[in-house]
Order: structure tokens, then C-alpha cells, then sequence
């Protein structure tokens, strides 16, 4: 008999492998359990760069369309990598988590290029965990239709 997988607590120990902040991933993680949307909070996800010229403490309204777009772009990423697995039939594998922390990481990365404002822990680290929540649930449905397809007893039937 085979143990079935505990993809909660896989993505809890990946999360808190990856981000090393125990108490605020374990919070986190209660905090997005409960939320199916994921909104940015301009005033604690993105970080003003500091410049010669520019006073202001603000996002111009272009710029936090930007920012919404780029949330959108990871998000769009991470449900077409899920929508893939499901497509082959694959089983679930806790290497999962990492592939979608590891997207994240790459679209923050060469988004973070701008002159004016870059993208912080705290983004990226919501992000993570919001979209590990909602990936969680696929996995788990993944699981089982992995299980009923590759399961003798229903195949001889």
C-alpha cells in the first residue's frame, strides 16, 4: 500500500525551505487558505527606487498598471504550467512547487529592472504562497485522476 501524498504539508515545508521565515510563512499560509484572489498592495509589495530627480513617493497609475500586469503574467504562467500536468496525466510530485516558486522568482527577476520601483519580499512571498494554495488543489485532484487511471482494479473492470 502506497502513502498517499500530504501536498499541504509538502508546500508548507517547501515554502518554509525556500522563504526561512517560519512565523510569518505559517501566517501566510492561514491568511491565503481562505482567499481565492491575490491583489497587489502597492504600499507593501513594491519599493520606490530612490533617484537624483524624482521626489515622489507614489506609483504613476501607468506603473501600477504595469505591476498588475506582471502579476497577472505569473499568474497566467503558473495555471498554463498546472493546466500542462494535468494535459499529460502526470502524477503529482512535490517538484512541482518548486517549478512554480522558481516562475515566480524568474518573472520578478526580469520584471525588477525598472528605474522607478522594484518588486520586494513581501510580493513575492504573497505571490508564492497564493498561488502554492491554489496549486494545491489541482495537485490534489491531479493525484487522484493519476490513481483512478493507473489503478488495476478499475482498469479490469
Amino acid at each position: 500500500q502506497e502513502l498517499e501524498p500530504n501536498i499541504s504539508l509538502d508546500i508548507e515545508n517547501i515554502l518554509l525551505e525556500r522563504f526561512k521565515q517560519k512565523s510569518v510563512i505559517a501566517k501566510k499560509i492561514k491568511v491565503y487558505a481562505s482567499k481565492n484572489m491575490f491583489s497587489t498592495d502597492f504600499s507593501k509589495h513594491v519599493t520606490i527606487k530612490k533617484t537624483l530627480f524624482v521626489f515622489k513617493k507614489t506609483l504613476e497609475k501607468c506603473d501600477r498598471d504595469t505591476i498588475e500586469q506582471v502579476t497577472g503574467r505569473i499568474t497566467q504562467g503558473v495555471t498554463a504550467m498546472i493546466d500542462r500536468k494535468e494535459q499529460q496525466r502526470l502524477d503529482y510530485n512535490a517538484s512541482y512547487f518548486q517549478e512554480i516558486l522558481n516562475k515566480i522568482r524568474q518573472e520578478v527577476d526580469s520584471a525588477s529592472n525598472n528605474p522607478k520601483y522594484t518588486f520586494n519580499d513581501d510580493y513575492i512571498i504573497d505571490l508564492s504562497v497564493y498561488l502554492c494554495k491554489m496549486a494545491t488543489g489541482r495537485f490534489e485532484d491531479l493525484h487522484r485522476a493519476f490513481k483512478t487511471a493507473n489503478d488495476p482494479t478499475v482498469y479490469l473492470e
